[in-house]
């Protein structure tokens, strides 16, 4: 059994994404108020480009994942921060 951390590491970053965007959006449009915003995105979508580097160990941990780590998984995916 591999250890999971692409995996999370995947769902923090989609998770990340989502809190930038609704905070973005709230206003209901994209300003230069959002500016603000542009840090924490820059930095997520460099966590996703490592992910994707290591799409293979990634897929590895897809392969091998058992019952408690796509529990954990999708957990991860679900948590609001």
């Amino acid at each position: 059994m591999q250890d999971n951390d692409k995996l999370l590491k995947l769902a923090n970053s989609i998770n990340s994404l989502v809190d930038i965007g609704e905070e973005v959006f709230k206003d209901g449009k994209v300003d230069f108020a959002d500016v603000a915003q542009i840090g924490p995105l820059l930095k997520e979508v460099g966590d996703l480009v490592d992910v994707f580097k290591a799409r293979q160990e990634l897929l590895e941990e897809v392969k091998d994942l058992d019952a408690s780590e796509a529990v954990e998984f999708i957990q991860a995916l679900l948590e609001k921060k």
